[in-house]
């Protein structure tokens, strides 16, 4: 994936008076279809974005940028620093599934300086489910898709001050740079145990299985599972360790494919430090 980034026009706010703005240097669009687009104006939505049941991924919005994009009608579901930019995702709509689980579409981030948009970040497709959330990842911001177990996409960082789409880096790193975690989402539990190992994490010491589908999960051949849901999409946890840290990596589906279930989301934490990434 190319990184997309603005290129040449000055820009009015401080921040970025030595930035290079206007259209994206790349013509050719991401890997994953997302793309800056400098100098884009904020459409305004037909209606008011109303989320329902999946409003839970909604946010109110604090930030002057939160409260542009929430006032054009969109639903906020972000707002993050960067540097001294603000990043506001926001989604065009929602569809409620199983298990309390949501598909949210129509996703873009706007960058901005104050109340002022700079940019925006956009899918190939305007309607599709490739954007959706913002996390932070260390100085970075990560994007996440709005599918029903959502994934990360791509991040936005700062290049020099200007805002950039990068693609995701192999690994993150933890515990003040300490250690290296592997980006196993959605991966079989058998090739996430092959990168978790590759990078020093080992399945945590073997304890009798919490319950039944934990118990075939382990007769299965895996080794540090702490417990599984039995309803909805089997979502199971297990424990991985390195040193004094672990991680607790959450898989889902169906536990009898030959490499395990597929991996949904993961957390590290680090001995009397923060498990967010560095």
């Amino acid at each position: 994936m190319g990184v997309s980034h603005l290129s040449r026009c000055p820009i009015r706010r401080t921040i970025i008076v030595v930035a290079l703005c206007g259209v994206p240097a790349a013509a050719q669009p991401a890997a994953t279809g997302i793309t800056l687009k400098p100098g884009a104006e904020l459409p305004q939505a037909d209606a008011p974005i109303d989320l329902g049941l999946c409003r839970h991924h909604g946010v109110e919005p604090r930030t002057a940028a939160g409260q542009v994009v929430g006032g054009a009608g969109w639903a906020v579901t972000d707002e993050a620093p960067l540097g001294a930019l603000t990043a506001v995702s926001f989604v065009a709509g929602s569809r409620s599934m199983t298990s309390g689980a949501c598909v949210l579409s129509g996703g873009r981030v706007g960058i901005f300086d104050g109340a002022e948009l700079l940019a925006l970040v956009e899918d190939s497709q305007p309607g599709g489910t490739a954007i959706a959330h913002l996390r932070r990842s260390g100085d970075r911001l990560r994007i996440w898709d709005g599918a029903m177990l959502s994934r990360p996409v791509a991040d936005i960082m700062l290049a020099e001050n200007v805002p950039a789409i990068v693609p995701l880096p192999p690994f993150d790193i933890f515990c003040g740079g300490a250690l290296r975690m592997p980006l196993i989402h959605g991966l079989t539990l058998g090739d996430a145990n092959i990168l978790l190992a590759d990078h020093g994490w080992e399945p945590a010491g073997p304890a009798p299985p919490s319950d039944p589908i934990a118990a075939e999960l382990v007769a299965n051949g895996f080794t540090g599972v702490e417990h599984c849901s039995g309803t909805g999409f089997v979502f199971c946890t297990l424990s991985f360790v390195q040193g004094s840290a672990t991680a607790s990596v959450l898989t889902f589906g169906e536990l009898n494919l030959p490499a395990g279930p597929l991996v949904a989301d993961y957390d590290v934490t680090c001995p009397d430090l923060p498990s967010q990434p560095r």
